[in-house]
């Protein structure tokens, strides 16, 4: 590990990771102890389940969650593993009064106590027999949490470090969009490769010739100033490309004809334009694969399901050239001749210095030889 360290402090300032960073088991060990087990990650969205007893259940670091609406004001992340013999309480997503364990009816109120548990003595029950509560925190209608008991999200730190891109993204209202779709999907290439290349705009024109190019060219992208919490980039529309007729009133001209690429550190990564708001949650599962929870909302509540699937249909055609893309660069970063080479200017790759800038940081490694 300390022949990697020394060979990513000492790359030349601009250039890229080494290749062994995206397919050393150790490395990736590095990141799961400073990362994924400690840093605030997002599982969702809060307009996935909008009435009281709606939740979704969805795996982190290979960790059970159980994400519900308790309350009409108030969602929980609870733990999905019954307080009984480990097994997983809920499965799926749904609307319901209270949760029952399907091996032996163990049942729990939507806040997590325990309701009942049949032919168990009363007096042999643990006096608290709740499903744990992981701490969670509620961005622009994103849910974050945190595996770490001992985590804090700092409202001082959301000030510091989010601000500017909430100022950024204000007038799009990601917060009051409409659920839409959501899928669960693994793809074959390490996390990483998959946040940069989501904040790559210089792929665009190249990856994309029929779906993106005659819309958000390569040439158009210009990058945003970033904090030690996000990175992000303005896709600007060609001239050609057709206007977005329905969106927020508070959106001004040039804003209608723009998407804005983000990144919140470490694994959400998004893009909102003037109708739609598409985001990956990205959960690693290994070194060369990752658990994508990709979803789908909208500026409009009565879209009609036609309207609806011409958008999905047209991210997942996006989606499915990135993944064809990663996994045959997930081939290449493992060859013996794969370098580190230099990125490309600013406006299109920059956002790829910023995400480096912050694992660094975050994974203890010293930067003063490559900055």
């Amino acid at each position: 590990m300390k022949s990697l360290f020394d060979e990513i402090t000492n790359r030349p300032e601009g250039h890229g990771l080494p290749p062994a960073c995206y397919t050393s088991e150790e490395f990736f060990g590095l990141e799961t102890e400073k990362l994924f087990l400690n840093e605030w990650h997002c599982i969702g969205r809060v307009d996935e389940i909008p009435e009281t007893g709606d939740f979704f259940t969805i795996d982190l670091m290979a960790e059970p969650l159980l994400v519900v609406r308790k309350s009409e004001e108030e969602v929980a992340v609870l733990s999905n593993v019954c307080r009984h013999r480990g097994m997983p309480v809920a499965q799926g997503a749904g609307n319901t009064k209270r949760f029952r364990c399907p091996y032996h009816a163990w049942t729990y109120e939507l806040d997590g106590r325990l309701r009942n548990a049949p032919l168990v003595p009363k007096d042999q029950l643990d006096k608290d027999c709740k499903l744990p509560e992981l701490k969670s925190y509620c961005w622009q209608g994103f849910i974050f949490t945190s595996l770490d008991t001992d985590a804090i999200w700092l409202e001082e730190n959301v000030d510091s470090t989010l601000m500017p891109l909430d100022q950024h993204v204000e007038n799009y209202h990601m917060h009051a969009m409409h659920h839409a779709v959501n899928f669960v999907e693994l793809w074959d290439c390490n996390w990483k490769s998959l946040v940069e290349n989501f904040m790559d705009g210089y792929h665009l024109s190249v990856v994309h010739p029929e779906t993106l190019h005659h819309l958000t060219p390569t040439g158009l992208c210009k990058k945003v100033d970033g904090t030690v919490g996000f990175t992000a980039y303005t896709a600007n529309y060609a001239s050609t490309a057709p206007a977005r007729e329905n969106h927020h009133p508070s959106l001004s001209e040039e804003q209608v004809r723009q998407s804005q690429l983000f990144c919140v550190f470490p694994s959400l990564i998004a893009s909102v334009s003037a109708d739609t708001l598409v985001y990956f949650a990205l959960h690693p599962v290994g070194v060369g694969q990752v658990s994508v929870k990709w979803g789908l909302a909208t500026y409009e509540s009565n879209l009609s399901e036609a309207e609806i699937t011409a958008r999905v249909d047209k991210w997942k055609q996006i989606n499915a050239e990135d993944h064809q893309i990663l996994q045959r660069l997930q081939s290449g970063l493992r060859s013996k001749h794969s370098v580190s080479g230099p990125l490309a200017a600013d406006n299109y790759e920059g956002t790829l210095q910023d995400f480096h800038h912050y694992l660094m940081r975050t994974l203890g490694i010293d930067q003063t030889a490559s900055t």
